[in-house]
């Protein structure tokens, strides 16, 4: 079964998926996203990543002409063509096609474009990090606010593939007042003197589903969190570390600018925290986020 994405109500095959010349996402990066991954046919944490969704398209003057429970029912249309189980979903809206090629707004007069891909799911939870903090700085937030998820992802880009050119797999990037922010694709949790400390979102960083959920996870398993500003020094002296994000869950970092942690594996609060999520996610998904994706699927 080929790869299937839902363009604008149409599933086709992804190498089939056609975008116009014109189209604002492709010219000037002028588009939003998420991210989600599923549980045989439901996403988990759906509803944070569409209340994100709309929070980013108001943050780039972006008006959504689609509800919820329409594109709910695209993707799950979608998922079923596909018939991968569990599945990797990447929804993106556009500005749609303009006039011209101008970045003016007022030559953006076509409706956005919605584009749901859906792929197989790589196994990635859990998934281990060798980080390198890089030169290279996080875009500043009063100039492109990471927190919008915007198509525009240059920064991080080069941000790995600066990292990787050092022989890490990933890196961790300061904003303008050296105070640590993120991965290219994933919070950052720094475990400081028994606390699990992560930087605050006023650093410049992602508003991360999985990082929301797990501020509230943690002290349900007797573990202490605390979001503040971190720099290089907390990670020179960390216990342990775990980067987190939708497709990861929690993966441990092994090693830092090329020097192996623990032996060059996981520390063992990060192992046992990974299995307890995995708990978590199996009865949020039975008690939650199925029920409510359903039902949503379901309304006319």
């Amino acid at each position: 079964m080929p790869n299937l994405c839902n363009l604008d109500g149409v599933i086709v095959p992804e190498s089939e998926a056609r975008i116009p010349v014109l189209d604002r996402g492709f010219l000037f990066g002028d588009s939003i996203y998420e991210v989600v991954r599923t549980v045989g046919d439901v996403p988990f944490a759906w509803p944070e990543h569409w209340a994100r969704l709309v929070l980013s398209a108001r943050a780039i003057r972006l008006q959504l002409d689609l509800d919820e429970a329409t594109i709910a029912r695209r993707i799950a249309a979608t998922l079923a063509a596909a018939g991968h189980g569990d599945s990797y979903v990447r929804l993106v809206v556009t500005r749609g096609s303009g006039e011209a090629p101008n970045i003016d707004l007022a030559y953006a007069t076509g409706a956005p474009c919605w584009l749901a891909m859906v792929r197989p799911l790589s196994p990635m939870s859990g998934k281990p990090a060798k980080l390198a903090l890089i030169d290279r700085l996080r875009v500043d937030r009063k100039a492109l606010d990471p927190a919008t998820k915007s198509g525009n992802y240059l920064n991080s880009v080069l941000g790995l593939a600066e990292a990787k050119a050092l022989g890490a797999t990933d890196c961790v990037m300061a904003n303008h007042d050296g105070h640590l922010t993120e991965a290219s694709t994933s919070n950052l949790f720094v475990r400081l003197d028994g606390v699990w400390c992560t930087p605050p979102l006023d650093a410049g960083i992602l508003a991360g589903v999985t990082r929301a959920l797990l501020l509230a996870f943690l002290p349900r398993c007797g573990e202490r969190v605390a979001e503040r500003h971190l720099v290089r020094s907390d990670l020179l002296r960390a216990e342990e570390m775990f980067l987190s994000s939708t497709l990861r869950d929690i993966g441990p970092v092994t090693h830092l600018d090329g020097r192996a942690l623990h032996g060059g594996g996981p520390g063992p609060r990060v192992e046992a925290l990974l299995a307890k999520f995995h708990e978590f996610v199996a009865q949020r998904m039975r008690d939650h986020d199925g029920p409510r994706w359903r039902g949503l699927c379901s309304r006319a």
